[in-house]
């Protein structure tokens, strides 16, 4: 079966319209064709793939300082 393709430009500004006009299922569906496609190269870079997969694991984990927690506490050990 031969496939036909059509290469189309179209400006950011109008993708972006386009996207937030999506239902929510439609938006989950392109974000994961968009993860699918933006992992494609995890081979390269697996250290990249673990590290942020630990860093998402310690955020569910709740373990993580919030941006004013960490000038609280930097502010602590300035003094």
């Amino acid at each position: 079966m031969t496939e036909n393709t059509l290469k189309i430009e179209i400006s950011f500004e109008s993708l972006l319209e386009a996207v937030l006009s999506l239902e929510i299922s439609k938006k989950r569906e392109l974000w994961e064709l968009l993860k699918a496609e933006l992992l494609i190269d995890k081979e390269d870079c697996p250290e990249d793939i673990a590290e942020i997969q630990a860093a998402r694991a310690d955020y569910e984990a709740g373990d993580y300082l919030t941006f004013d927690q960490y000038i609280a506490q930097r502010a602590n050990k300035s003094k």
